[in-house]
C-alpha cells in the first residue's frame, strides 16, 4: 500500500518506478485536480491532503478485506464492505485501474487505486469491482442518486 498525501508523495512513487509511468502521471494529475478543487493558491509543494483524506494506491498482496490502517476495518468488511460513493474503471495506454472513493464524512474521504495487475488473481475483488462501475453506470444513465 502506498499513500500520497503530497505532490512530492507523487513524484516520489514516480520515481520508484513500482507503477507505470502512464499510472503515476495519472496519480500526479489527480493530486493537482485536488488541490485546485480544495482552491488552495499556494505553490504545489505546500498543499497536503491530510486533512481532506488522501490517496491511497493498492498493491498485490494487500489485503482488501482489512485496511484497518486508512480507517476500514475488517470486521467491516474491510474495502468491499465499504459503500463507496462512486467507483470508476480507467484505461489508458493498454493499462487500467480502479478509483473507488470512499466518504468518511462531510469533510473527509479518501481515493482508492487498484491497478488491474494488482488485483488479477481475485476474482471476489473484480467481481465487486465491476458491479460498483456498472451500478454506478446505470445511477449515472437514470440520474438517481446511490
Amino acid at each position: 500500500m502506498r499513500t500520497i498525501k503530497t505532490i512530492q508523495d507523487a513524484r516520489l512513487l514516480r520515481k520508484a518506478r513500482v507503477f507505470t509511468d502512464t499510472f503515476t502521471a495519472y496519480l500526479e494529475e489527480e493530486f493537482l485536480g485536488l488541490k485546485e478543487a480544495f482552491d488552495f493558491d499556494g505553490l504545489d509543494e505546500d498543499f497536503t491532503l491530510s486533512m481532506y483524506g488522501y490517496i491511497v494506491v493498492l498493491e498485490k498482496g494487500d489485503n482488501l478485506c482489512d485496511l484497518s490502517v486508512v480507517g476500514l476495518d475488517r470486521r467491516n468488511g474491510g474495502l468491499l464492505g465499504s459503500l463507496p460513493e462512486f467507483v470508476e474503471k480507467w484505461e489508458r495506454n493498454g493499462e487500467c485501474w480502479y478509483k473507488v472513493v470512499v466518504i468518511y464524512s462531510n469533510e473527509y474521504g479518501m481515493a482508492f487505486y487498484l491497478p488491474f495487475e494488482a488485483i488479477t488473481d481475485d476474482e471476489q475483488v473484480i467481481s465487486w469491482l465491476e458491479e460498483q462501475v456498472e451500478r454506478d453506470a446505470i445511477f449515472q444513465r437514470t440520474g438517481e442518486e446511490r
